[in-house]
C-alpha cells in the first residue's frame, strides 16, 4: 500500500459479466469508497472493444445510490465530486484472460486486485490453471479472491462490511514486514472501521514468529496461534475451528508437476473453505 496521501490508491476488479464477478464488485467498490481510490473495472474477452456491452458492467452510480452515498439521479460527475472516487471501465481483446490481465497489470500496477475465482484440483488445475492464481503470482499483485460459491463480506444492499475474524498465515522464512504494513493499512478499510480479530498462524515446528513485530492500529486485535502439521492443512483446520471469515496467505513460487496436480495452496484453501482469500506476494 502506498504511504503518500498524494498518490491515489488503485483498485482493479476484473469482470466477465457473470453473477459471480458482480459479487466480487461489491468489496472492490466498498474499498474504493473507504480509501477514496481509483477503481478500474476491466473486461478481457474475445470480442472487440466496440462489441462489448457496456451496460453489462456493474453499475457504480446505481450501487452507490442504493448504499445511500449518492442521491437519486446523481450525474456521473457526482462520483468524483462527492466521494472523491475515480472510476474507469475498460475492455480489452484477448482470447486468454490470464494473458490479457497480466499484460494490463504489468503496465498499470494496482494496490489491490479483486477477482472471482474457484479452487481447482487434479487435471482440471493442470490443464486450465486458475486465472486469479496465475495472474496474482506473475504480477506479484495483492489479490483478493472471492470464491464463486461465497456471498462475500460486503452487503450488496448497504455496502457495509461484516468482516470481523481473519486468519493470517505468512511465510516466516521471508521478510514479512511489507505484508504486515500492507495489512495495517488495508484491513481497517475492508472491515468498514469495525474491530477485527486477526489470528496469526504458524506451525509449531516452523520458524519462530514470536519475535515478529505486529502492526498496531485501532480496531486491529492480533493474537498468535501455533499448530502442528503441514502448513496448508493447518490453515484449513484452523479456519474451520475458529469460524474465520477470511484467510490471508503469503504466496510462493510455482509448484512442480505433483504439486500442481494436488493444487496450489490458494486453490486448496479456496476449494475446501469457500472463504474470501487475500494473497500477499513475497517481494
Amino acid at each position: 500500500m502506498r504511504d503518500s496521501r498524494q498518490i491515489t490508491p488503485q483498485v482493479l476488479i476484473t469482470t466477465d459479466f457473470t453473477p459471480e464477478s458482480e459479487r466480487a464488485f461489491y468489496p472492490a467498490l466498498a474499498f474504493a469508497v473507504e480509501h477514496q481510490a481509483r477503481l478500474t473495472l476491466l473486461h478481457i474477452g474475445a470480442e472487440g472493444r466496440d462489441a462489448v456491452p457496456w451496460a453489462r458492467f456493474p453499475g457504480v452510480r446505481a450501487t452507490l445510490t442504493k448504499w445511500g452515498l449518492l442521491p437519486e439521479e446523481a450525474p456521473r460527475t457526482a462520483v468524483a465530486e462527492t466521494l472523491n472516487i475515480e472510476v474507469a471501465k475498460m475492455a480489452m481483446r484477448d482470447h486468454d484472460p490470464r494473458l490479457g490481465i497480466t499484460d494490463y497489470l504489468r503496465k498499470h500496477p494496482t494496490d489491490l486486485l479483486v477477482m472471482a475465482t474457484e479452487g481447482r484440483t487434479g487435471l482440471a488445475r493442470l490443464l486450465s490453471p486458475s486465472v486469479a492464481d496465475h495472474v496474482s503470482f506473475l504480477t506479484k499483485s495483492h489479490t483478493l479472491m472471492l470464491p464463486k460459491r461465497t456471498t462475500g463480506f460486503v452487503d450488496p444492499q448497504t455496502g457495509r462490511s461484516t468482516l470481523r475474524r481473519v486468519l493470517c498465515a505468512l511465510d516466516f522464512e521471508n521478510d514479512q514486514r511489507p505484508a504486515l504494513t500492507y495489512l495495517r493499512e488495508w484491513l481497517p478499510v475492508v472491515s468498514g472501521g469495525n474491530d477485527v480479530e486477526i489470528v496469526l498462524l504458524h506451525t509449531a515446528d516452523g520458524d519462530d514468529a514470536s519475535e515478529l513485530l505486529l502492526p498496531q492500529r485501532a480496531g486491529l486485535n492480533w493474537r498468535r496461534e501455533a499448530r502442528d502439521g503441514e502448513a496448508v492443512d493447518c490453515v484449513i483446520a484452523a479456519a474451520r475451528k475458529l469460524d474465520m471469515q477470511m484467510v490471508i496467505l503469503s504466496t510462493r513460487g510455482p509448484l512442480g508437476m505433483l504439486g500442481r496436480l494436488r493444487g496450489s495452496a490458494t486453490d486448496r484453501v479456496l476449494r475446501e473453505l469457500d472463504l474470501p482469500l487475500l494473497t500477499l506476494p513475497d517481494l
